[in-house]
């Protein structure tokens, strides 16, 4: 006989380590010896953690197991991934074997390489999902989003009423309850959620229920004739940048969009979609550059205090209080006015180049509240702002460049369409990108024709370099 063993990959503030902790309690009270330890990665707010508990499946035994602090080959029953991609890190570290069930997440949390790329970057989780399914004896996952939905119940909680629901580990759905009982936190959220994920496994229910593709929106109806000119295959991401313009600024400037759109795939005259693909997502984020206007648009966004304490388990009877941190710069504030009267913000004291006023503003107030209201008001008027002709200057520079490289080479046009993620960032950060594109294409028509090989290694070297270290400058 053997212990019966778990691995937890979960992120800094899931709670794996009380999930341990309930499974350790309830084990020792039941009579089993069990033991539970951690392997920090990351020691912050959403860094991979994993936690590893062993329960030997004998009930008062006189001689204490020996236990281990970290599984070997071929040793684990279970892995359980509070987030799909952690489940992924267990089989590229040869821990998830045939003889391993896999309890997984279907909810992501993206990684700052994925927030960090140009368009969207984030992770295709469909091959991850498939080599979990390949090198697991039993992959079940579970939409957390959806169990949680309506309630104030907490992943680690659903989690742990489906490892018991699994029937893997001897213990007893009030024996775990008794566990959580007596913690003292948050008792009734986290019994509600452990009930939750006890009647999901025994039902069947909302289990493998989340689509693991990415997620698009859908542009307004009036679009569709419009999208429908570009080559098929790339009507998703359009009709999700036109979606993101909208909202963004106005339906007006979703047609801006498309007329780019639609110059870039004239010039290439190719039915091909790679290339029509890669320019709107990236054009898209490009044009949806945040601004001020834009910061304050997000913070005033209808549901998100309500989001915060779904996120920190804070009941609508409790208080809250939540205060923003902003620090604009002279360029922020400048960036916000015309040209002709951006000179008015004085480049003294703290506005001066590269530092910023520290602001602490209580947008859970109505004075906070009311103060990101009148800045999102300005969203009408984004147009006339400097930083709004400074970017679409640039955006035309690169669209031009990707226009001239399509006439040489789809790969050179589709590598130029990269280099958006140049266009990122903030104050010092962002100008620096911006005068490295216009540096870069100040010569472009003649490179294309005297050194094409040449300049393709230098846009992948700005490229990587973007990649490997986004805060540079």
């Amino acid at each position: 006989m053997r212990p019966i063993c778990m691995l937890v990959g979960a992120l800094g503030g899931q709670g794996g380590g009380v999930l341990v902790d309930w499974l350790v309690d309830a084990a020792r009270k039941a009579g089993y010896h069990a033991q539970g330890s951690s392997t920090p990665g990351v020691a912050q707010r959403t860094g991979a953690t994993t936690y590893y508990f062993e329960l030997f499946p004998e009930k008062n035994l006189e001689k204490t197991p020996i236990f281990t602090f970290f599984p070997g080959s071929d040793d684990l029953d279970l892995m359980v991934a509070m987030e799909p991609t952690e489940a992924g890190r267990a089989i590229e570290r040869g821990f998830v074997t045939k003889f391993t069930t896999v309890l997984s997440a279907t909810d992501r949390v993206y990684s700052t390489a994925e927030k960090v790329s140009a368009g969207d970057g984030r992770i295709n989780i469909v091959p991850v999902i498939s080599a979990i399914e390949k090198a697991s004896k039993k992959l079940v996952q579970l939409d957390l989003s959806a169990l949680s939905s309506g309630t104030s119940a907490r992943g680690n909680a659903i989690v742990l009423g489906a490892i018991i629901g699994s029937g893997i580990l001897p213990l007893t759905a009030d024996e775990c309850r008794d566990s959580i009982k007596s913690k003292n936190v948050a008792v009734e959220s986290n019994l509600a959620g452990f009930d939750i994920g006890l009647k999901a496994i025994k039902n069947n229910d909302s289990v493998n229920s989340s689509d693991p593709d990415l997620v698009f929106k859908k542009a307004p109806s009036e679009f569709d004739e419009k999208i429908a000119q570009f080559p098929e295959n790339a009507h998703e991401i359009i009709s999700h940048g036109i979606s993101r313009l909208i909202d963004y600024q106005d339906p007006k400037y979703a047609d801006f969009y498309l007329e780019r759109l639609k110059k870039i795939h004239a010039a290439n005259n190719s039915s091909d979609e790679k290339l029509i693909s890669e320019v709107a997502r990236h054009l898209a984020r490009w044009m949806s550059f945040e601004d001020v206007i834009r910061v304050a648009q997000l913070k005033t966004r209808p549901g998100r205090l309500a989001r915060i304490r779904n996120e920190l388990n804070i009941s609508e009877q409790i208080p809250l209080k939540v205060t923003d941190y902003f620090k604009p710069g002279r360029e922020e504030f400048m960036g916000m006015l015309p040209k002709s009267i951006s000179w008015l913000i004085p480049n003294i004291g703290k506005l001066k180049k590269g530092r910023g006023i520290s602001l602490h503003l209580p947008t859970g107030s109505a004075f906070g509240y009311g103060m990101l209201k009148i800045l999102s008001s300005f969203k009408p008027f984004r147009a006339k702002s400097t930083q709004y002709k400074e970017e679409q200057e640039v955006i035309e520079i690169w669209l031009a460049a990707i226009t001239a490289a399509a006439n040489v080479n789809e790969d050179l046009a589709c590598q130029t369409a990269a280099l958006a993620i140049l266009a990122r960032g903030y104050g010092p950060v962002r100008k620096s990108g911006l005068e490295k594109l216009i540096l870069l294409f100040c010569d472009w028509d003649a490179r294309l024709k005297s050194d094409k090989n040449g300049l393709s290694i230098e846009v992948d070297q700005h490229i990587l370099l973007a990649h490997s270290n986004p805060d540079a400058t």
